[in-house]
């Protein structure tokens, strides 16, 4: 047995097996380790076999084996005392790997939530190939058999790389084979046998790194682009010496770029990976200086801005890469082992500390170093960062926070500039100030054990005059956004933009994901390349993806080829998921009526029976659904984001009372707000929760529930924050850290493949009554050590417990730590095994 104090309640008992111990080393004792230089073979303590411990919370080392076939197991703090073996299980069956001819060197990545140990051998050695490989010392060029261009994962992400300096500048070509033979080789694309991928060495002496996703054989290749280089995209691209300006002008070659009171004709460039490019090469150091694109004379913004003048359509010449953050470097990234460990919360930067009670310092509130400030309080209870550390959240999901249309307060749907911060959260005027300001919050949330996903709208602009005057290509033909003015991500040149402007963010600012507003505009295929391009190139940032499988309810003559509930499963290689609005509803109802479902009493017991499951596929398949709004969707559980409130339509609190709901935290009203979070904390997949729900945040003013459905531009008074009904409902924010808690703690409420969402879980029904039974042991499968009770009735409820001893760890009120077997009325109740 294992205690731990969940915050907001007592202590709670829980098996060793959800909550074991941190190890202090981590081993692999087995068949090889003589031939690594230990004393003899199944050597736990062995210096040389010992694994390292990784940022991302898991364990990992490379091996050089010679050939033939082994066996091991992985041995907890340099003893037989703790061990597992296959499939995670405590001292359970060796493992057998078997290495081919030659020897190979061989990356073994172990869980400790899991405790599954994994290796690579299996699979057969990656060589970057091309007409380079002369150059770089291999007998010939295309040769799959040169051992000098072998790619490797050393890391265990199933992205493999190789990096090198000697490739003469100039313009190559590569493919990957498998193997060390032409029979299994990925193009373009990552199509099988496919087109040569050219690439461009900048300089004699540049670094170029390959990289080879094994899930969805895309192929990437970065030349030159060192961290403090500018990309080599559209836009301005700064030197010291001179400054690039690049614009895509598919319609006119009247393109100039006025500068310095200089206007420049811009000529056509040839670009790999781009259409219709026009170029001028302005020499002379021009940083910080304004500079303004002209298409048939008309004044246009750049698509590719990275700082701009605000109000106009004036670019600004920066190097954002160059700019380091206010501590010189970046904070380690948060751990993130498994995307389901995540628990999300969703925020304004404007709404979070607007207020006084946040205590924030005047001059940051409502700012982007507003979210990030330590130490505030109200009434003596810590309010902002503090608190999402206290709450125990692990990202936050920042509503629009690049460059928008609108005046705050406004949530910035918006946007004009897709790569530039907002400035009306900027404390700051120069535009080096404001680039190291979005560091510097990104960097603080890193310190503080969070992580940061940004909420972008690339399905539609402020106006169609944002990019209208350059073409009409950027946008639909008929809106699909419900705003006037989608975005086009059909045309080629257009989905790049959005690649590139995902990719600004991820390299030069350091975020860790997005949260993509009415995916459901886009089309699968590009969300499934710029997901493959990120992951395949940023392999060691765990980045997290998902969007609204929505569009903003247009009828869509291409729906079956943008994202739907249907064509998500093609999405999980690249770890992409959606907002499961089909399980929202189950559990609350309507978004803006006046009936709540389960959550009330009522509803449908199957459907949030099937939501505790993660909305699995029928069968473990990436093929896209016939039917495109199956509820049964995630080919993996990280592909639900399970969700009661967000920031559209009535929040949670505000629903609640709107359906009758009363008497605050301590009446019902309170008991269903915990009731529904409850049930997504127990849920598989990944949660969401909204800014506020855990104090009740009301937005209703003077009994307004019409502003409240819809309060994107509403006032402060409105959308503010008011940290004070922390106080007030303490009760409530101690059963959301409790629940998060043992969330966190409990490796069963977080399964990450579809096969053990299958094999591992069972649920039952009793009449609205909901149990869910499961096992966080893949090697045993049936012997659960987890139950979750959902009860929506006004009546307790008495669940029969497989055998064994258990101990209810969380009912109505949050933690608890008794041996009893009622579940409360309209709660949730989870046991969990001794």
């Amino acid at each position: 047995m294992t205690t731990i104090a969940l915050l907001g309640g007592g202590g709670v008992s829980l098996p060793a097996r959800a909550l074991a111990a941190t190890p202090t080393a981590v081993s692999l004792p087995g068949t090889f380790d003589s031939t690594i230089g230990c004393s003899g073979d199944w050597q736990p303590a062995c210096a040389q076999a010992q694994l390292t411990l990784q940022a991302d919370g898991r364990w990992k080392t490379s091996l050089d084996l010679p050939a033939g076939s082994y066996s091991y197991k992985v041995a907890v703090n340099g003893g037989w005392t703790e061990n597992y073996g296959a499939g995670g299980a405590p001292g359970g069956a060796n493992l057998a790997m078997t290495v081919p001819t030659g020897g190979e060197q061989v990356t073994f990545v172990y869980d400790p939530d899991t405790h599954v140990v994994t290796d690579d051998s299996a699979m057969p050695v990656v060589t970057a190939v091309g007409d380079y490989q002369s150059a770089l010392g291999c007998g010939a060029t295309w040769s799959p058999s040169c051992a000098t261009t072998t790619m490797t994962d050393p890391a265990g992400t199933g992205v493999y790389t190789y990096t090198t300096t000697a490739i003469p500048a100039g313009n190559w070509n590569t493919k990957a084979t498998l193997g060390q033979s032409w029979t299994t080789n990925y193009g373009a694309g990552g199509a099988a046998n496919g087109s040569n991928i050219p690439f461009t060495v900048p300089a004699d002496g540049a670094t170029t790194t390959f990289s080879y996703n094994a899930a969805t054989h895309l192929t990437t290749v970065v030349s030159g682009n060192g961290p403090t280089a500018p990309l080599d995209t559209l836009g301005a691209l700064y030197t010291a010496t001179a400054t690039t300006f690049r614009i895509w002008s598919p319609d006119s070659a009247d393109v100039t770029v006025g500068i310095g009171g200089t206007s420049y004709p811009m000529t056509p460039t040839t670009l790999s990976g781009y259409t219709s490019v026009y170029q001028a090469v302005v020499t002379g150091n021009l940083l910080d200086q304004t500079y303004q694109f002209a298409v048939n004379g008309v004044a246009v913004p750049d698509p590719y801005a990275q700082m701009v003048n605000p109000g106009t359509t004036q670019g600004v010449v920066v190097d954002t890469a160059a700019v380091a953050p206010s501590s010189g470097s970046w904070a380690p990234r948060p751990a993130l082992v498994n995307r389901e460990d995540a628990v999300v919360y969703e925020l304004s930067t404007h709404d979070f500390t607007i207020d006084p009670s946040s205590g924030v310092d005047p001059a940051k509130r409502g700012k982007f170093l507003g979210l990030v400030q330590t130490g505030t309080t109200d009434g003596g209870v810590s309010t902002g960062i503090d608190h999402l550390k206290q709450l125990g959240v692990t990202a936050v999901q920042l509503m629009p926070s690049f460059d928008f249309g609108s005046t705050v307060p406004n949530w910035g749907y918006d946007p004009v500039d897709y790569n530039v911060p907002e400035e009306q959260y900027s404390q700051f005027t120069a535009p080096e100030d404001r680039i190291r300001e979005f560091k510097d919050m990104v960097n603080a949330f890193h310190q503080n054990g969070i992580r940061v996903i940004m909420d972008v709208v690339y399905n539609h602009t402020y106006t169609k005059s944002v990019f209208g005057n350059i073409t009409g290509k950027y946008y639909t033909p008929t809106d699909l956004s419900g705003t006037g003015d989608s975005i086009d991500d059909g045309n080629p040149m257009v989905s790049r933009m959005i690649q590139d402007s995902l990719e600004h963010w991820v390299r030069d600012y350091d975020v860790d994901g997005f949260r993509f507003d009415l995916v459901g505009v886009h089309y699968y295929a590009n969300v499934l390349g710029w997901a493959d391009y990120l992951q395949t190139s940023y392999p060691d940032r765990d980045l997290m993806m998902y969007g609204e499988p929505w569009n903003g309810g247009a009828s869509d003559p291409n729906e079956a080829q943008k994202v739907r509930y249907g064509t998500v499963p093609a999405l999980a290689p690249v770890h992409f998921g959606v907002f499961n609005g089909v399980y929202r509803d189950a559990i609350r109802g309507g978004t803006d009526d006046n009936v709540m479902a389960y959550m009330g009493g009522s509803g449908n017991a199957s459907a949030i029976a099937f939501g505790l499951t993660g909305s699995p596929t029928d069968t473990d398949s990436t093929a896209t659904l016939s039917d495109l709004w199956s509820p049964a969707f995630a080919d993996r559980p990280e592909q639900t984001m399970n969700y009661v409130s967000i920031h559209d339509n009535l929040n949670l609190y505000d629903k609640i009372t709107y359906s009758g709901g009363s008497g605050g935290a301590t009446g019902t009203a309170g008991r269903i707000d915990r009731f529904a979070v409850g049930t997504i904390l127990a849920s598989q997949g990944i949660p969401v929760i909204a800014e506020g729900d855990e104090f009740l945040r009301s937005k209703v003013v003077n009994g307004d529930y019409t502003t409240a459905m819809n309060s994107y531009n509403a006032p402060d008074a409105v959308n503010a924050i008011h940290w004070g009904d922390m106080i007030t409902n303490a009760n409530i924010v101690g059963y959301y850290r409790d629940a998060i808690a043992l969330r966190k703690a409990t490796a069963s409420l977080r399964l990450t493949t579809w096969s053990a969402v299958k094999n591992q879980m069972t649920t039952q029904i009793n009449g609205s009554v909901v149990t869910a039974m499961i096992s966080s042991n893949p090697a045993a499968p049936t012997s659960y050590d987890t139950v979750v009770v959902t009860n929506p009735t006004g009546s307790p409820y008495t669940v029969t417990l497989p055998a064994g001893t258990w101990t209810k760890v969380l009912d109505s009120n949050g933690a608890t730590a008794t041996g009893d077997t009622s579940c409360d009325a309209q709660a949730v109740t989870v046991f969990t095994r001794n």
